[in-house]
């Protein structure tokens, strides 16, 4: 385009020393860059790219400010993480504010200045903005206002000084960017995905040192503004429970909690005594709280999101060691969040497709290492990703079953998934590894291959083939977990921009303008003309897959590896479209997941003697699985939560 060719010659000709530069990090290793410099008619121009496993943005962006520091005029474009082509435009004259993107295409008369945020490209590192405004307060278009606190100050070891700016009103949670005394940007620290200005990418630490005790306090502030008394001796009364072991409603029961257990389950008249806490469960449906077998647990945002939505325990597939320290938190009712019931440790082959957390490694005995490290940490499963060579498999499974871990993951690159079952797996993670085991071994699947050749193939996919009934048979014969996530690659392969996926429709106008924006943008890859139908086949292979893996009896435990708390429920809805009885799918998102993990004998079911473990909803999911979106109290021991409270706190409208 215009706009890309023009600043591709900024960037071409710009030699000036006063370019800011940023180094990315993915898991604290580099992985990309970020510069900014002024260009002589005074406007700015901004180039960003990173690499994650052959994913990643890479944008260019020239944009305009006035005597405040708000953007008055942007162009940009590139490419997203998935590496489909974006553009952004933005002019604020005369106070019309006009903005085009990917997906929208909009306009706004507004008085004095507002903060345009982009969808698709960000600009702008400065934060003058804010301080030339009432109250650190900006105005941010599309809608909303964005309040900026500067909540610590730092000064580092060479003498620079930088201070802490916490931005609240314009998403689900704060964010933190680390600025100079000038108002730059000068770091944005997490974990996963952060940068920082060239030549201090080895502070993250020190950073994250004070970042994260503070952003920690806001979470635990936030839960004791809902936070109930906890009930010692608690009743449900008129209740309608899904027995996950006979799979099945019972009706008319009173269920006693006592002391965080279940200690009794009547359909007799019971005594209650005063004083006794009673909820009504008339006209409304108990579960056994929901398992999400595949989360990525970060940000303190996706425990409110995780309970709210029902999600009372959940199996880490990935994270940093910091994870410990979120659990202990969780148990010990500092934050609010899901029982972390399981824990994976990531291992991965180094090179320029690794993964961005775990352990990297260079041979078998690096990685023996590593599992030796995780088991001593207490973890239960190993987590093998795409760059580990084919070869080291075996080895590696077998060392991780002397300290009694299952081992899954992904399917390594120029390996079968058939392979990997014989070489030791337990279970494999996502629909599409499922795929590729009938499409060779010469596909690089560390890129985003592994979801291209899927979209593109799977539609004349062969399920009466004798190949893939060996495999069937081979997945049955060694007790292979499929964890399908199958929700992901409905947005993947049907989602076009400008709408909303099945898995978000029903809840997008409940969320933050920011978040329903993103939502609207559509498939995360991008579909060639044409093949839109081919792709849409696909996925509904895919579906026609997890019904057929079930009715051979092969375990499916429902994970999601995307948006916490809701897209769980987006997941039950596909198995169900997928042909897979509702009772079915309520015990494999209760007790058969809880099975899975180890935990069945505390957790998964409403027995007698178990852990209170329960939601109830607003609804019968047994008629409709829809209705398992309507969690209206959700109790994990002895304590009782509100999910409209803790949509509340994290700014998403309750179903109501």
């Amino acid at each position: 385009s215009l706009c890309c060719l023009c600043i591709s010659v900024l960037i071409a000709q710009h030699q000036s020393a006063d370019t800011l530069e940023y180094t990315v990090l993915m898991g604290g290793n580099p992985a990309g860059f970020f510069k900014q410099w002024q260009n002589a008619d005074g406007s700015f121009t901004e180039w960003f790219q990173y690499n994650d496993r052959g994913r990643g943005d890479s944008t260019r962006v020239h944009y305009k400010v006035n005597e405040k520091g708000f953007i008055t005029w942007m162009e940009g474009a590139g490419v997203d993480y998935y590496k489909k082509p974006i553009f952004e435009k933005y002019s604020l004259k005369n106070g019309l504010a006009q903005w085009e993107n990917n997906t929208e295409k909009d306009s706004l008369v507004i008085e004095g200045n507002a903060r345009y945020q982009a969808l698709n490209i960000s600009a702008g590192i400065s934060y003058t903005n804010y301080f030339n405004s009432p109250d650190s307060t900006v105005r941010i278009l599309p809608s909303g206002n964005s309040k900026l606190r500067v909540v610590a100050a730092h000064q580092l070891a060479d003498g620079t000084k930088i201070k802490l700016a916490r931005f609240t009103g314009s998403n689900l949670s704060p964010s933190y960017v680390w600025i100079t005394e000038d108002h730059r940007s000068f770091a944005y620290a997490s974990r996963w995905f952060a940068y920082l200005k060239k030549g201090y990418a080895d502070i993250l630490e020190e950073l994250l040192a004070i970042q994260e005790p503070l952003s920690n306090s806001y979470f635990e502030d936030m839960y004791g503004d809902i936070k109930n008394d906890r009930a010692k001796d608690l009743f449900i009364v008129n209740a309608t429970y899904f027995d996950a072991e006979q799979k099945r409603q019972v009706e008319g029961a009173t269920i006693h909690l006592l002391d965080g257990r279940i200690k009794k389950i009547s359909s007799d008249a019971y005594p209650i005594p005063d004083g006794a806490t009673i909820l009504d469960a008339s006209n409304k449906s108990v579960l056994p709280g929901l398992w999400d077998m595949h989360v990525h647990f970060g940000d303190m945002t996706q425990g409110f999101l995780h309970v709210a939505n029902g999600v009372t325990n959940v199996r880490d597939m990935a994270n940093d060691i910091q994870l410990l320290d979120r659990r202990e938190k969780i148990e010990s009712g500092s934050i609010l969040g899901p029982r972390i019931q399981g824990i994976s440790g990531f291992i991965d082959g180094a090179g320029k497709y690794a993964g961005p957390t775990g352990e990297i490694i260079s041979s078998v005995e690096e990685g023996k290492q590593s599992i030796k490290k995780y088991a001593d940490l207490g973890y239960g499963q190993i987590k093998l990703y795409s760059s580990i060579k084919p070869e080291w498999v075996a080895p590696l499974v077998k060392e991780a079953k002397q300290y009694g871990m299952r081992v899954s993951g992904h399917i390594p690159a120029h390996m079968l998934a058939s392979e990997a079952i014989e070489a030791g797996y337990d279970e494999i993670q996502h629909t599409n590894m499922l795929f590729l085991n009938f499409y060779g071994k010469e596909i690089d699947t560390r890129t985003p291959l592994r979801f291209s050749t899927v979209a593109n193939k799977a539609a004349s996919f062969d399920f009466e083939a004798q190949e893939f009934k060996d495999f069937v048979a081979l997945l049955k014969e060694n007790n292979i977990v499929i964890d399908p996530t199958i929700s992901i690659f409905e947005g993947m392969f049907i989602g076009q921009a400008g709408t909303v996926s099945n898995a978000y429709a029903p809840i997008i106008d409940r969320l933050p303008i920011g978040i329903q924006r993103y939502f609207k943008t559509g498939s995360s890859l991008e579909i060639p003309e044409g093949k839109e139908e081919t792709f849409a086949k696909s996925y509904a292979n895919m579906l026609k897959m997890l019904r057929l893996l079930y009715e051979q009896g092969i375990t499916l435990v429902p994970g999601t590896d995307a948006f916490a708390g809701f897209t769980l429920h987006a997941e039950l809805e596909n198995y169900v479209k997928a042909g897979i009885p509702i009772n079915e799918v309520l015990r494999m998102a209760t007790l058969t997941s809880a099975e899975v993990a180890g935990k069945a004998e505390n957790y998964g079911s409403i027995e007698e003697g178990k852990v209170a473990d329960i939601i109830i909803v607003d609804g019968n999911p047994m008629q409709d699985i829809s209705d398992i979106r309507k969690v209206e109290t959700v109790i994990m021991g002895t304590e009782v939560l509100s999910a409209k409270e803790m949509l509340k706190a994290v700014s998403i409208t309750y179903f109501k």
